[in-house]
Order: C-alpha cells, then structure tokens, then sequence
C-alpha cells in the first residue's frame, strides 16, 4: 500500500507542490518516493514495497508506448491470473508487481478490467493522447482518494493532508456537512470537512481533463450489493467455507510477512484459524486490552492461538493522556473523526509494525454476514406485515424514549418502532448515539442548528436507506455498508498507514457476495443469533468457545476514561473558551449541565467525544472566525 497525489495546474510551479505532497504522504510509503510532470499535471507516489520489492515497480510507472501513466494505492491479490490473460494477448511484462497488471489491465479493458480485480485500490492514471486523467477507487472504499477543483487548480490525494499542502489559501470549513459528524461522528457520503474537498465514493470513477474539467462521473455498485429474501434456499455452510478459504489464501500473498489480529472475537478467530491450516505452520497472532477494563476476550484469544498454535503477544493499554491523544488523532485523520476505536486500534497496528508490514484483520464480516445486534430487529421487521409509521417528526418522540432510563421503556420503544413503523424509521432509530436530530434541536443553538443544516442529514438518510434494497433486511445489510466505509475502513486505512502497515481484510472479497449470494436472511441471522454461519464454523473447528460471549467490538473504555480529571477539565475549558467552535454552536448552560454529573457525562459519552474531538481540530485548523 503506498500514497498517491497529483496536481494540474498552469499556474505555478509544480515541483514544491510535489515535494509538498511527497513530505505530508511519507508515512503511507517510506520504502521509495517519487515524482513526475507532463506539462501542467503532476504525480507522486511514496512507496510501501510488498509484492515485487525491485525499484522496477517503483510508480509512477508508464507503458512501453509513453502513452499511459499510472500511480497506484492498493493491492491485487489475483493479479497472476489477470496476467496471464494478459500475457496471451501478447503484452509483454517487465516487473512481477500487481502494479503493471492493473496498468495493462486498463489500457486493454478500460473499466470493465476492474470487475475482475480482487482486492483494493485507489489510483490515477494518465492518458497523454486524451489529455485526461483517470480516478477510481475499490468497491467496498478500502482505499481512500480525495480531490478537489478550485478554479483552473485540479489537486487529488490519498489524504486531505497532501491536498491541504498544495494549496496557497486556506481551505472554508463547510458547516452543511457538520450535522452527519454530530451524528454519526464522521464524514459520509463524499462530504468532508473542508468546503473544497470531496472524496471519491466507493466504485467511483471520474474522469478529469487537464484544463482541468470535471468530463464524467460515475459508480458502481453492483459489485457489493446482497441480494437477500425469503425467496432465495438457505446457504450451505460449505459455500461459505470454501469462499473464505480462497479470500484468505489470496491474502497470504507477499513478499513480506504477514501477521493477524486475534480479538478472541469470532471475525478474527475464524480467519486466524483458516490461515493457519492454509500456511501449514505457525502464524503471528497479535491481541490488543486494556488494563482499566475487564476482558474476557483476552483469554479467549489466548485459547485460540493454543488451538491453533500461533505466536501470540498481548499488549494492554492505559488510559490515553488527551493533550496528547487528541492532537494525534486530528493530525492521523485530517478531519473531526469520533470513533474512539481509533486510538487502540492505532496502538496495536504500531506494535505490529516494528515487526511485519502487513496485518490481516477480521473487518467487514458483520456488515457481509449479519452480525450486528441490530440486524435481528430488522429481520423481525421483515417479517412482519403492517407499518403505518414513516414520517421522520416520529423520531422526536422516539428518541427520548430510547435514551430513557428505564430499561423496559428502552425495550417496548424498540418494540413499537419495530412493529409498526417501516425500517427507514427504524434504521434512524437505531442510530441514536450521537447528536441525532433531537439531541441537536435541544442543545443547539437556533443558529447552530440552521446553519449545520437542520434536519437535513436525517432526511437524505432516510431516502438512501429506501433505495438500498428491496426488503427491510436488505436495505439494512447494504445500507449498512455505507458505516463500514466511512467510519470502520477510514480507521483501519489511516491508523495502520500513520504506521506504515497494510491491513488486509479477507472477509472483504467481492467474490463471497458473487460466490455466497443471493441468501435466505435465516442462513445469517434468526431472532436469537447473528452471523450463524460463521459461529456455525468455528464450531466445527472445535473453537465453540469463541461462539458465546456477547459481541463486544474493539472498544475501549470510554466511560472510565471521560470520567478521569483530565477530561472533565478538558471538557469544562471547551465548553467555556469563546474562541471555540463549541459555544457557537451549543447552548453553554446545557453543556454545562452534562458535564457537572458523572451520570449525565456517561449518558453522553459519545456526544462529548464528538464535541471534543471537533474541538480540537477546529482550533488546530481555522484560526479565524468564520462566524
């Protein structure tokens, strides 16, 4: 995996801007950087060697003809098979890298050559005969591409920090994209922090002249889309097996070595232990705790690696120091970014890296294989027949129900909704951690809460939620995609590169929903269980024990740590600098409130982190006050 920039423009010169971009993408790729222009465009690369480690495969890397240019984020795991395709139509090869695959690949296909890859990938290619340029990036957005058009400027990158060198003004704050943030804690949907600045959507291709004009856009979807109905037979678990079978092996391809993440959990229980049988001799098993909080699945992890007799290490982690955490993060992420698995998750993938640079984890099996709580109410919803709710005022009266104290009303909410109101209500139900329309109409300001664009964000949630299937279950599964890869594959991207570590996630290979769907819901989830094909595995792998503890996620104690003196000092200064973005937008003495009780602080952990975070980062990048 590597970092990949580029920039068009007829007015300045290019080669400080490369070396900008160079300098801000190193840690993404320390092992060879370069550059190159062609008239008023130019490409950078920095390198993370792991297949073909010759600088033969060092990028930007051209065909024979001149023609074509290419620099490239990624990995493809099939690319021997989709050379020697490639090789009977008579291209001739100079490099054993994946690189030069896709390079030939496109040229020979176009688009239609990525249907074919396994694997991830964002990249630019150039076409100097079409005075064009090319941006793509992998179906399921593993691989980050952002770019941005301000006037007769066209800059692209694989991170906003490489963008944000580049530029001689600063970069506006965009307040319209800010409620999704509120809410969810990150950025979707092509939106990010800065006005300027978008990100490729997951199967986006767009094509860029070099006047520079924006000549087409397009997605597709196709590639990741379930199809799920009572309809479809129940799946064979053999199906299943052989699917992840053949996505793990392809992910043992290096030329470097290659370790695992072991949470004791099932994801990554279950592929530690096909790829253990596949390599035929011991695997590096790496486990992540914490010491401030009890853990079950640290001794799950250790009778996993037993039985599967791995090296195992153990790192346990302390409660953060938040003057030092917090500016870490903001600089990892180049915007606010609220999910507080990123600091652990960042921890272990350092520890890993001193010794491999490649990491296999078990992301993306709960979003292909149903494992979220989540997904058992909306199998009910699926099953059921009446619904007469679907105007999004409901949520007002839903909310504060679901936030109350009192468990059985918590649970006959969830009974209500779930009865009688259609899934694109209760997909906004379920979401009710952040600072959900009710949370942001109480604590906001009037003006706050308008400019951030009101309802706005619930609204267009809704539609797409609609238009993601053609069942409640579907369009939650699918819909549900939509997290995975801007919040979950966001984290794995840049808290491994921060530490120039490619993570590899086998469960999510195109070809299991090409080879494993269409599906019964019931093979997946029931009204008691999730993911039961893959519990259903590891049973048979005589691992049973991984089976039966709640899902937990790779969470760290926020509560404790939101407790702790330093953070409620922390909170209190945010709440009351007038310099901060948080006082303009909320209302202080509700604030205020919250913080004053340790009850009301654990309540709204999550909103206080996304407040804090958004803090800090908005200090760190305007200084001026855009009010």
């Amino acid at each position: 995996m590597c970092g990949i920039a580029g920039i068009i423009s007829s007015n300045r010169t290019l080669d400080p801007i490369l070396q900008n971009m160079k300098d801000s993408l190193i840690h993404r790729g320390p092992d060879n950087q370069k550059s190159n222009i062609w008239d008023n465009l130019g490409l950078v690369h920095t390198r993370l060697s792991i297949i073909d480690l010759s600088n033969a495969a060092n990028q930007p890397m051209q065909d024979d003809s001149g023609r074509y240019a290419l620099i490239y984020n990624g990995e493809i795991f099939n690319f021997k098979e989709l050379k020697k395709t490639l090789l009977k139509k008579g291209i001739e090869f100079k490099t054993n890298s994946d690189t030069e695959v896709l390079l030939y690949g496109f040229i020979e296909e176009g688009v239609k050559f990525l249907k074919k890859i396994r694997g991830f990938y964002a990249f630019c290619i150039y076409d100097r005969e079409d005075k064009k340029i090319i941006l793509s990036r992998d179906f399921f957005g593993k691989k980050p591409l952002y770019f941005s058009l301000i006037g007769n400027e066209f800059v692209f990158a694989s991170e906003i920090k490489a963008i944000k060198s580049s530029f001689e003004q600063n970069l506006k704050f965009d307040f319209k994209s800010l409620s999704h943030y509120l809410w969810k804690g990150y950025y979707a949907n092509g939106d990010t922090a800065f006005e300027e600045v978008k990100s490729l959507k997951p199967g986006e291709v767009i094509e860029v002249s070099l006047k520079p004009e924006i000549i087409s856009r397009s997605i597709d979807t196709s590639q990741t889309n379930m199809e799920i109905s009572n309809a479809y037979p129940k799946r064979k678990i053999s199906l299943v097996e052989n699917a992840l079978k053949e996505s793990v092996s392809y992910r043992l391809i290096s030329d470097v070595p290659v370790s695992f993440l072991l949470s004791g959990g099932v994801d990554s229980s279950l592929i530690s232990s096909i790829a253990s049988e596949i390599k035929n001799e011991k695997i590096n098993t790496y486990f992540l705790g914490f010491n401030d909080k009890p853990d079950n699945f640290k001794v799950l992890a250790e009778e996993v690696s037993k039985k599967i007799k791995s090296n195992h290490q153990t790192y346990l982690m302390s409660s953060p120091n938040f003057d030092e955490t917090i500016p870490k993060i903001i600089k990892i992420f180049d915007e606010p970014f609220a999910d507080y698995s990123s600091i652990p998750s960042f921890e272990i993938y350092k520890a890993i890296s001193e010794n491999t640079k490649v990491a296999i984890s078990g992301d993306g099996a709960d979003e292909i294989f149903s494992g979220y709580k989540d997904s058992k109410l909306f199998y009910l919803n699926y099953k059921l027949p009446f619904f007469f709710i679907n105007r999004i005022n409901f949520l007002d009266l839903v909310y504060p129900l679901l936030d109350s104290k009192i468990k059985l009303v918590r649970l006959l909410t969830y009974a209500f909704v779930t009865f009688f109101a259609n899934d694109g209500i209760l997909n906004l139900s379920t979401n009710r951690g952040g600072w959900n329309k009710y949370y942001r109409k109480k604590f906001m300001t009037k003006e706050g809460y308008k400019l951030t664009g009101g309802d706005e964000v619930e609204k267009n949630e809704l539609k797409d939620f609609m238009s993601s299937g053609k069942n409640s279950i579907e369009r939650y599964l699918n819909y549900d995609r939509k997290r995975l890869s801007y919040d979950f594959l966001v984290k794995v991207d840049r808290s491994s590169m921060a530490n120039s570590l490619e993570v590899r996630c086998p469960y999510l290979d195109k070809n299991i929903i090409h080879d494993t769907f269409p599906v019964n819901p019931s093979s997946m989830v029931s009204l008691r269980d999730t993911k039961k094909e893959l519990k259903a595995l590891l049973i048979s792998r005589n691992l049973s024990n991984v089976t039966k503890p709640k899902k937990m996620g790779f969470t760290p104690p926020l509560e404790s740590w939101i407790l702790s003196k330093e953070s409620k000092i922390f909170l209190k200064n945010m709440i009351e600098d007038d310099s901060s973005i948080i006082p303009k937008l909320f209302l202080k003495e509700k604030l205020l409130k919250i913080i004053n009780n340790d009850k009301n602080i654990v309540k709204n952990k999550s909103r206080l982190w996304h407040l804090m975070i958004l803090h800090e980062w908005y200090k760190e990048n305007f200084l001026n006050n855009q009010f």
